[in-house]
Formats: C-alpha cells, structure tokens, sequence
C-alpha cells in the first residue's frame, strides 16, 4: 500500500477504469468487509481508493464504483469472479493479489479461485495467508507456485499461553441411555450452568450445524425467559446477510448485558474481536479438525488479553480433547507445521 500511495517507490498514479493493482479475496462478506475497513485506516492518508464487492449487494452500483477507478479492490470469490466475467472488472493491471484464509478457500470446494488466477498477469505477486495451514494446502501451493517463501508467525498452531482451556465430559454413566438426543440434554445442560457459573460480557458458543445452533439459541431463550441474564445472537449461514450484520454490530458495541453470540466456524473464519473482546468461549460440538479448534479458540485471549474456553465433549472426543488441551499447556502445536 505504501508503494501505491507513493511512499516507497513514488507511486504509480491514478488507477485506470476498472483496473485494480491490488485485489484481496476474503471467503465471507463479513470478513471482506472488516478487511475493507483495516485498508481504508491505513490508506487514509495516501491518494488510494479501496472499494468493497461482496454478494447481497447491487453489483451494478459496484461496477460504476470500479469504472472510477479503484486501487485496492476487496471482496468474496464469487463476486470478483461475476465481475471479471461481466467486465466490470480488469485484472490486467494488479500487481497483487492476497487470499486472506487460504486454506479455507482451498479445502472449500465452493470456491472457484480458477477464473481469477488465470486472469492475473505473469508479473502478479501471490500472497497467501492464513492463520493455520494443513499440510495439503501447503503441498498444494508448493506444487502450484514453485519457489514460494514461507513466512511462519511463531503462533502458528498454538493456542494464546493466557487462554484458560476446560474439559467437560458430557458422557453421562455407563448405565444411562446414550444416544444422540441424550447427548445434546447433557451438553445443553452443562452450557447453561458453565454460561451461569461464569458469566462474561461476550460468549461465543460453536456448533457443528446449523440445526444444532437453533435448538441451542432456543435453549438458552428458554433458560432466561425474562431476558435478564443474556442476550441470544445467532450468526451462521442460516440468517439473512442483514440481520447477520446486525447481530455482529450487535455483539461488538457497548455491553449492556451479557451477550451470547450461537454460531458455526462462519465466526472462527477470520472475523476480529480486537475491539470487542470475548471472554469466553464454548465448544458446544467438538470441531472435526484440529484447524478448526485453533481457528475458534483464536477469538478470545486475542491482543494479550485472558479468555477462557469450555469444551463440551462426549465419548471419543474426551480423549483428543484432553490430548490437545495437555498439550497446550506445554506450549505445543495443535497440529505440525508443514515443512
């Protein structure tokens, strides 16, 4: 940004119609969105036009935002991808473009990143960046981008030191009926009393599916009628762009009461609490990789902060739950970095 805005190497001009010089591809709206408004902060002071293209929004007032002229172009995927195909976007001109989250939009076969990187020109600077990388995504950009310099951060894979991590089996005794159902009684059981024993400004609470965030929002709607203890947010693919939006507003204002936001790893996907901090957060399901683990407890104990983390966890799960968490607490890696 500082070589566009004529800091380092005296700039290069106005951005032609159309033409970006950097494009950053976020996998959601929220997150494209947020990563807008770090550029805009940065850019303040610099002759830079940032522009923000996501779905949900009219891609006819986004193109005569680009035919102005844009120099750092935001968005989703599929947005960028109906714009170039629409011609309301050239790539001819970008100097870089930025995967924010790559490995979810590698893993993800809903992205189509195909038609984007055929259009980037052969002078085009990748870069990639997550905050956990399995190993098929670092094999798969080794294959495709021969020579690729590693930039490990010395947290890769490892949970914040002042993050509190606790294990609650869920199991229930052996002579007891386990299924399913009974499974979901135990650990709604146990959420409501930890939510109650230790009450936060700002809770997040990760399921699996979205199915299983309704019948916890109804729970915990259930468990305070009255609605003096909390406030129940839900934030998953399920509800409208709009209220999502809102809900998120919500969460990061000015805490009135407690707030429970119930969400799926859309929330863990890059979404920053640096302005609101989350004290705590429950594992209502145990995520189903060692990625996702890092990418959920990652929203609290953020920016040196202390946090708190309650795993619910039942059969099986008890045993890599307590591996992972025992350790942590020596400082180990969730899962190895790729050499």
């Amino acid at each position: 940004l500082g070589d566009l805005g004529g800091e380092g190497k005296g700039g290069l001009g106005r951005a032609p119609p159309k033409s970006p010089r950097v494009v950053v591809l976020a996998p959601t709206a929220e997150l494209a969105a947020q990563v807008a408004s770090v550029a805009r902060a940065l850019t303040r002071h610099m002759p830079l036009r940032v522009c923000c293209v996501t779905g949900g929004k009219n891609p006819r007032t986004q193109g005569e935002m680009l035919k102005q002229g844009v120099d750092v172009l935001i968005g989703t995927p599929g947005r960028v991808q109906y714009l170039l195909e629409e011609n309301k976007v050239l790539l001819g001109e970008m100097q870089a473009l930025v995967l924010d989250e790559v490995d979810v939009m590698f893993l993800d076969d809903s992205f189509d990143l195909a038609v984007i990187g055929a259009a980037a020109p052969a002078h085009t600077q990748f870069l990639f960046v997550t905050a956990t990388l399995p190993v098929p995504v670092a094999d798969q950009i080794a294959r495709e981008f021969p020579g690729v310099k590693k930039l490990w951060g010395p947290g890769l894979h490892k949970i914040a030191p002042q993050v509190e991590e606790v294990l609650v089996d869920c199991s229930g005794p052996w002579e007891e009926e386990r299924n399913e159902e009974t499974g979901f009684v135990r650990k709604r059981d146990m959420l409501v009393q930890n939510l109650l024993k230790h009450p936060a400004p700002r809770s997040l609470v990760f399921c699996n599916s979205i199915p299983t965030c309704r019948k916890v929002e109804n729970a915990l709607r259930r468990a305070d009628r009255q609605e003096k203890r909390w406030q129940v947010l839900a934030y998953h693919s399920a509800v409208n762009p709009q209220d999502r939006q809102k809900n998120l507003d919500i969460f990061s204002s000015r805490v009135e009461r407690p707030l429970i936001m119930v969400c799926t790893d859309r929330t863990s996907r890059g979404v920053d609490f640096d302005t609101a901090d989350v004290q705590h957060v429950v594992l209502f399901d145990f995520p189903r990789d060692p990625s996702e683990y890092v990418r959920r407890v990652g929203r609290t104990g953020r920016a040196g902060r202390v946090g708190r983390v309650t795993a619910l966890v039942l059969g099986r799960q008890v045993g890599l739950a307590r591996s992972i968490m025992e350790g942590n607490s020596k400082g180990a890696r969730v899962h190895p970095v790729p050499n």
